[in-house]
């Protein structure tokens, strides 16, 4: 330091209180993580998501570090801009010249700490968007540590671009993240590590995006403070014309949880298709603190005594054009009591609508939490029973309030979006993916009732302006065959889940409609998602990778050639994993102690180069064939995409004297042959010993709720 340099350090200490003022009276600035700036540090780099020009001002005013902040040259050169950014912190960047970063490089090798937004634009989402290869290259060549910084709501601010939603006095915080050691790709080749680096940064800033949002609460929580600062936009709508605010979704919410907990001290189950009432009945439960429990209605008469027996159901929340439809017998509910929407409308009466104004005036104890109450049960969900008996799955708070964050941290949902969802809310993609994420991304969701009705679907999308539809392979196969190229005109993303998707849908989306179908994967155990493509990070023929927040691991499995480590048996582990099972001791000990809180999928993946998930198949999918492990998930596709046309196809095993088990192909449509099939997955490249030998035609072959083939009762069938 020389004497020269005391006027400008003077004038910085100047500036730093002065907006130091402005922080703390117009945004109530709240500071995270100030002991995790290095007192001391050969190469540093400062990364952090860009929302406004506030967000430069804020680090440099609260991290006291001598760094240089990067600014691409066009925005310096704004006259508006002009005085804030023409000094000695500033250095400018042609971002369109590469070799403007040389001088970037060597400033950060002699010490220079160095701020930079890898997106290089102020977001038009809220969310982290694209990014540049600069930071990462600066990274990789100087061998620097990384600091990464998240800055939350800055996107409300004035100073973001224009949108609705912007306003004076918004809270912000900055969360200052764990230091990260220099990256070092050397085992990768020299062409690869540039784009490596650049993701690992994406990565970093998604982690923080995690760790700064899904803290300690609770859904009922979330949803009152979501809807008072949602107020008038809309929450939910359906099929039916019904079209429920934020305000009156609330008001509904207080006003029903009155009343079910006066009526219903019970355990309350939810059958109920999908509908504004339903969305509201189990936000009303989280509000009032109560666990719902969701019957999977299209899993049988029996199933569905197993779950009630199973949840000590007291009480059941359903309609009776809806039992009418679903021809449930009303004798399975003996013991229990039914009670249906529509007499909740006149039961519900200007006294309880009455307290329910108070409450969302006056919301304080809705707003306030127990000492690690987000660790309750929020719901149980049962799942598919595709490979057995249907368990029961206990979700808590922070389970959900944490998959929607991992989520959100990979895919920009925004206010203006519309949800389509088809998918039943006992189904863990139709609940937190398409009816929880929409409310607290304060969007919309338009829910129909079935996902079957294939031409009604398409036209819902184009009837309401619908930019996100959730469904599976199954059901996206119905929509886009009799769908018209422009019903998804106004379509940004259809996700797909619950099973694989397929080549032929995707290609059809592509080519027809002109959208890019992303395909994710979950388990109901996980709530559900677990990894997911997105626009910024998408591999074909993945299921993407695995979100934020999830640690995984690959276990070797007896058969399965592992693929240098790259291919085993998956299981995560994280704050979005299940509590655990319902009443089954022994699942719950096996899962929690014995494997330390690692959930086993059960199934087969392998990890790409690019670090996505790619599913093999599911362990219970695989037939042992003279000692080969064969998948059969992976013969199945290929005969599906190959030769099923309209109909539908299964690949089952079958026991056998000789080999142990052989594969038999099921299907509904009598013209495929065994021949055909020999020719079709020869020409694939698929051994002799994973080519079924014989064909058999069944008219109904069984299907779940969700679209998937039933394989339990099938292989009783067959």
């Amino acid at each position: 330091m020389t004497i020269g340099d005391l006027p400008w350090m003077a004038y910085q200490e100047g500036m730093r209180l002065l907006f130091k003022v402005y922080f703390r009276l117009v945004h109530r600035i709240r500071i995270e993580g100030c002991e995790r700036v290095p007192d001391s540090f050969n190469k540093l780099i400062v990364i952090a998501n860009h929302a406004s020009f506030l967000d430069g001002i804020i680090i440099w005013t609260y991290l006291r570090l001598p760094f240089k902040m990067v600014v691409d040259r066009t925005i310096a050169q704004k006259a508006w801009l002009r005085p804030f950014l023409k000094n000695r912190n500033i250095v400018p960047v042609d971002s369109m010249n590469p070799y403007s970063l040389k001088e970037i490089v060597r400033m950060v090798s002699l010490g220079t700490p160095l701020l930079v937004f890898p997106e290089g634009r102020r977001t038009s989402t809220g969310n982290i968007m694209k990014i540049y290869d600069g930071a990462g290259f600066v990274a990789l060549k100087t061998g620097s540590a990384i600091l990464p910084v998240y800055l939350t709501n800055t996107y409300d601010t004035l100073f973001a671009r224009r949108h609705r939603g912007r306003r004076i006095f918004v809270p912000l915080t900055m969360t200052i993240g764990e230091v990260r050691q220099p990256m070092d790709l050397r085992l990768l080749p020299a062409r690869e590590r540039k784009r490596a680096a650049t993701r690992a940064i994406y990565f970093m800033l998604c982690d923080l995006n995690v760790k700064v949002h899904a803290k300690p609460t609770t859904l009922g929580r979330e949803f009152v403070r979501i809807c008072k600062a949602n107020g008038r936009r809309t929450a939910f709508s359906d099929s039916t014309g019904n079209r429920v605010t934020y305000r009156k979704a609330l008001l509904g919410a207080l006003a029903l949880g009155w009343y079910l907990s006066r009526a219903c001290p019970g355990n309350i189950a939810i059958m109920l298709p999908n509908l504004s009432a339903t969305a509201v009945i189990f936000m009303s439960m989280q509000v009032h603190r109560r666990v719902a429990i969701f019957l999977n209605y299209s899993s049988g008469p029996s199933a569905l005594v197993d779950a009630m027996d199973l949840a000590d159901i007291d009480v059941v929340l359903t309609s009776r054009k809806f039992l009418e439809r679903t021809r449930v017998p009303e004798a399975i509910f003996d013991r229990r009591k039914l009670v249906f929407i529509e007499d909740l409308r006149r039961e519900v009466g200007w006294g309880l609508k009455a307290r329910a104004l108070f409450g969302f005036l006056f919301s304080g104890p809705f707003e306030r939490m127990g000492e690690s109450e987000e660790k309750e049960t929020s719901c149980i969900l049962f799942t598919s029973g595709s490979e057995g008996k249907p368990k029961g799955v206990c979700l808590s708070h922070e389970n959900i309030v944490t998959n929607v964050y991992q989520g959100l941290s990979r895919v920009d949902v925004t206010r203006d979006d519309v949800f389509l969802n088809v998918l039943p809310m006992f189904h863990s993609f139709g609940l937190t993916v398409g009816t929880i994420i929409p409310l607290f991304a304060g969007a919309e969701t338009f829910f129909h009732v079935s996902p079957l009705h294939f031409r009604i679907v398409p036209e819902l999308a184009y009837a309401h302006d619908c930019t996100i539809l959730l469904a599976t392979n199954t059901f996206l196969n119905g929509y886009g065959r009799r769908g018209n190229p422009y019903d998804f005109r106004s379509m940004r993303y259809i996700f797909c889940g619950g099973e694989a998707l397929t080549d032929t849908v995707f290609q059809r989306y592509a080519k027809v409609f002109g959208t890019r179908v992303m395909s994710g994967y979950g388990a109901t155990e996980c709530s559900p998602m677990i990894s997911i493509n997105s626009a910024l990070f998408y591999e074909y023929g993945t299921a993407g990778a695995v979100l934020p927040g999830i640690d995984w691991k690959l276990a070797p499995v007896e058969g399965i050639t592992n693929q240098g480590g790259r291919r085993g048996k998956l299981l995560v582990r994280g704050r979005s994993v299940m509590k655990g099972y319902l009443k089954n001791e022994v699942a719950n000990r096996k899962y929690l102690v014995d494997d330390e809180g690692w959930y086993d999928t059960g199934d087969v993946v392998e990890v790409t180069e690019g670090g996505s998930l790619k599913i093999v198949g599911r362990l219970k999918r695989f037939a042992k064939v003279s000692g080969e492990m064969i998948s059969l998930a992976a013969v199945e596709e290929v005969l599906v995409q190959e030769l099923a046309g309209r109909g539908d196809l299964a690949v089952i095993a079958v026991s056998d004297e000789k080999r142990g088990e052989r594969l038999l192909v099921v299907t509904d449509n009598p013209a495929i042959e065994a021949r055909a099939v020999h020719e079709a997955l020869k020409i694939r490249g698929f051994s002799d010993l994973a080519v079924p030998r014989q064909v058999r035609f069944m008219k109904n072959i069984p299907k779940l709720g969700s679209g998937k083939i039933d394989y339990v009762r099938l292989k009783g069938l067959v």
